[in-house]
């Protein structure tokens, strides 16, 4: 059995304890599979964008090894090889690399090469002829752009029928990026279903390779509570990846773009401040369902430190919209369960609002966008609760929403929509004075 190790912190000088996590186990090669037929079969999905650099994964069906060619022109001329601790990275379900270096306000141009691999022995290895995909345009969303555009889906839960249709809408509206706001899945029982999950909603039917939702475009992943539920989920990270730790060491010490990062993050996009934290399990650890494999009162605790320095970030405190996502809402409706207890599950997070409500009122957050209830729904704000709570739905094909988010200097304009792409909800905010 092959066996990868991913650490999984948040951007401080040193990675707080409670973040680290445990090897994951790698299935081991299909058998049966010609050299020539492994390939890509997944669209490539374009995920943690700075102003610099994004990462990208992509869906293989047989034991391969990979690279993206990137430049600011068709021409490309660059390659970005995923490694680990000298060796490159090899997978049979699922690929990973991260792009840097990119000119600063550059659009850039890149593609997926796949190359299969078979091992006789450690003498004796075995490659096939590189597959390179199509070249794809990708507009990376910058912080001193003048609007901003986000869709948001949330609760999707494996049901193929409403992602596809979220796909259209959502390349139909052409956002600047897409947040998937948790509960991508029921439970993950083998690393290929996780990576079909992630990393194949948009794909055109006659080419899997080709399509997609979110690769012309980034994806930004908040994780949901299903979303850490199965004997795979450890391998989640291989292809929703974490972003980048804090800058300042050798990349070439390890160039993986999994071993590494968090799931909690800041990005600025136009007027808009985004927030996101990893709301984690819906019980407390010591719950006997766990078994013992749940330590999400720290991993929250670790959130709350980082969040407050995050939040003292310039492009953070200066936006003239400050949003915060995470996926269990942070406020409840009378008789919701908190989650803290013996019994029951959360309708909203109380260890979350515990820890993160009063640094988000501090630094003026105006909304936290959620799902998890699977019904949409806006909450206005209250004396406890000081700022706008929307809610989406899902994943049942009359329940499903997309949000949309538009922001100029003038004001932010949310819209739910259900499939139909009909209006059923929506709220404007003012900009903040900062």
């Amino acid at each position: 059995m092959k066996r990868r190790k991913f650490i999984s912190g948040i951007a401080l000088a040193g990675a707080t304890p409670a973040l680290i996590s445990t090897p994951s186990a790698v299935a081991a090669p299909k058998e049966g599979i010609a050299l020539k037929d492994i390939k890509a079969v997944s669209p490539p999905v374009v995920q943690n964008p700075t102003d610099t650099s994004f990462a990208v994964s992509w869906m293989v069906n047989g034991t391969a090894t990979g690279w993206v060619e990137w430049g600011t022109t068709e021409q490309l001329g660059n390659i970005s090889r995923p490694a680990h601790h000298g060796l490159a990275a090899m997978s049979d379900y699922a690929l990973s690399a991260r792009v840097e270096g990119i000119p600063a306000g550059s659009d850039v141009f890149y593609r997926v090469v796949t190359k299969a691999v078979h091992y006789q022995n450690a003498y004796a290895i075995e490659q096939g002829e590189p597959i390179a995909g199509e070249i794809r345009k990708l507009t990376l969303p910058k912080a001193n752009q003048d609007s901003c555009h986000l869709a948001v889906v949330n609760d999707t839960h494996d049901h193929a029928d409403t992602i596809a249709q979220l796909a259209d809408n959502i390349n139909a509206a052409d956002p600047d990026a897409l947040i998937w706001n948790g509960d991508v899945y029921n439970q993950i029982s083998s690393n290929q279903d996780m990576a079909r999950i992630a990393l194949t909603p948009g794909q055109k039917k006659e080419d899997p390779a080709s399509g997609g939702w979110a690769s012309t475009r980034p994806l930004m992943f908040t994780p949901g509570n299903h979303d850490a539920r199965g004997e795979a989920a450890r391998t989640v990270p291989e292809a929703f990846i974490p972003w980048p730790m804090a800058d300042g060491e050798p990349k070439g010490l390890n160039p993986s773009p999994y071993t590494s990062g968090r799931y909690c993050f800041t990005k600025r996009i136009g007027p808009v401040g985004v927030i996101c934290l990893d709301t984690g399990e819906d019980k407390p650890d010591s719950r006997e369902v766990w078994g013992g494999m749940a330590a999400y009162e720290p991993y929250r605790e670790a959130q709350l430190e980082w969040l407050v320095k995050a939040l003292q970030q310039e492009e953070i405190k200066s936006a003239p919209y400050l949003i915060a996502f995470c996926h269990i809402p942070l406020h409840g409706l009378p008789g919701h369960n908190d989650g803290m207890g013996p019994k029951g599950y959360a309708g909203f997070s109380g260890f979350g609002q515990k820890l993160w409500l009063a640094p988000l009122v501090k630094a003026g957050c105006q909304m936290v966008v959620s799902g998890h209830t699977h019904r949409h729904r806006i909450d206005n704000p209250s004396k406890d609760f000081p700022m706008h709570q929307l809610v989406g739905g899902g994943p049942r094909e009359n329940n499903a929403t997309l949000i949309q988010i538009k922001a100029d200097a003038k004001s932010l304009e949310v819209t739910i929509e259900d499939l139909k792409k009909k209006k059923v909800n929506g709220l404007s905010l003012s900009p903040r004075k900062v």
